[in-house]
């Protein structure tokens, strides 16, 4: 893996906008940024879904860390980012907020990357005619 971060993850304070939603809803971030994951173009997702229910159930039991870790992971995994387990675990149970406002940031990062070219759709399937 080669690339880096677009943003660090102490960079969490602007836009105030997502630094605000980090720390007083962060399970609709959550839920945005695991939306939008899914989606290789990566664009809008709503606030409120499936993952921003999970995010909030597990909130109950004191494991919303461990989703974090999880959705990190796989954020960094699709774009090739370094970094290690260890440190999505450590980073997503001590600053969560800041963890949710970066991965905001790079699917921000990367869906720019990517209407700018660099993802193609395949085409469509056809079969030949007979």
């Amino acid at each position: 893996m080669s690339n880096e971060w677009s943003h660090s993850v102490w960079d969490c304070f602007s836009p105030v906008e997502q630094c605000l939603l980090g720390w007083c809803c962060p399970c609709a971030l959550y839920g945005r940024a695991a939306e939008r994951l899914e989606d290789p173009a990566l664009k809008e997702g709503s606030y409120v879904n499936g993952n921003c229910c999970l995010f909030v159930l597990s909130n109950y039991c004191c494991l919303s860390w461990v989703l974090m870790m999880m959705k990190r992971r796989d954020l960094r995994e699709k774009f090739g980012i370094k970094g290690s387990v260890g440190e999505d675990c450590v980073l997503s149970c001590f600053c969560p907020c800041c963890v949710l406002v970066q991965q905001e940031k790079e699917l921000d990062a990367q869906s720019n990357r990517l209407q700018t070219g660099g993802y193609q759709a395949p085409p469509a399937m056809s079969y030949p005619a007979q």
